[in-house]
């Protein structure tokens, strides 16, 4: 069997609890309670689930953007606590929903690349940070221009492969994706995905994908997970699920998956080289 990446017990969240300001004990919300899931290395994995199903918090657990309330998360073989180190945040790297809210406004496309290089230590010098943001940007499929624009200068696709150019710039070994095309034209979703597919199969990156809708699921991943109220209710290859699947739940989401053309897969362009 392959090697587990990514190993996430018993992992509950809960929002609120306390007392009130009479002394009232509030009850918490439960946004999680006590999933598990394990991705293996170089796979695609999808968690799927109606809006406040608990998947994107699962999501910035594993990121490391929310505390979890009980449970343990392991990553190749050790502890990913919710206070990590330089290496444990390169290693796991998120896109985001919208790009445009997680991108600075005031800096250019190239300065933002290049200045999370430079932090990171992946770059010594401001030339070769540079460089490198360019030669990600062309794996994006975003032009050498893109480097001296700012983001309001593009397009919501060209904003998330923006937002895709940074998550790998930091060569993680987990990219986690949450909703990340859910806000754009069906069209442009498919080329999106197409690009996320080839980034994972070319520079073998394992992934956690967020979704609402299992017609992109059936075209990204090799396994799923659908979550309902905070819980996973069903789980297995992509294939099987879609096929029979056993909940009503699973079947109403697959009654209303958006219908999609096939991905293309063209090659992607050379990776930047390791410093």
């Amino acid at each position: 069997m392959a090697d587990q990446l990514l190993e996430v017990k018993d992992l509950c969240v809960h929002f609120g609890g306390g007392r009130t300001l009479l002394g009232k004990k509030k009850v918490p919300f439960e946004a999680l309670k006590g999933i598990d899931f394990s991705i293996a290395a170089g796979e695609a994995f999808a968690i799927v689930g109606e809006s406040g199903a608990g998947k994107s918090t699962a999501a910035r657990c594993v990121v490391g953007l929310q505390k979890s309330t009980r449970g343990e998360i392991t990553f190749q073989g050790a502890p990913l606590g919710f206070h990590r180190d330089r290496d444990q945040r390169r290693a796991v790297q998120m896109v985001f929903q919208d790009p445009y809210s997680s991108l600075s406004p005031r800096m250019t496309v190239g300065g933002a690349l290049a200045e999370l290089l430079r932090v990171n230590k992946v770059c010594g010098t401001k030339e070769a940070a540079r460089e490198r943001a360019g030669e990600l940007l062309e794996m994006v499929g975003m032009p050498p221009s893109a480097l001296d624009q700012r983001p309001r200068a593009f397009s919501g696709g060209q904003r998330q492969r923006i937002g895709i150019a940074r998550a790998i710039a930091l060569e993680p070994a987990l990219l986690v994706a949450d909703e990340p095309v859910s806000a754009l034209d069906v069209s442009i979703q498919a080329s999106i995905l197409g690009l996320l597919k080839r980034l994972q199969r070319e520079l073998g990156l394992t992934m956690l994908f967020i979704s609402h809708d299992l017609a992109v699921v059936r075209q990204l991943c090799d396994r799923v997970a659908v979550m309902c109220d905070g819980e996973i209710i069903e789980m297995g290859p992509v294939s099987e699920v879609l096929a029979a699947p056993r909940e009503e739940f699973t079947k109403n989401l697959l009654a209303a998956a958006t219908d999609l053309p096939d991905l293309e897969m063209e090659p992607l362009a050379a990776p930047p080289p390791k410093p």
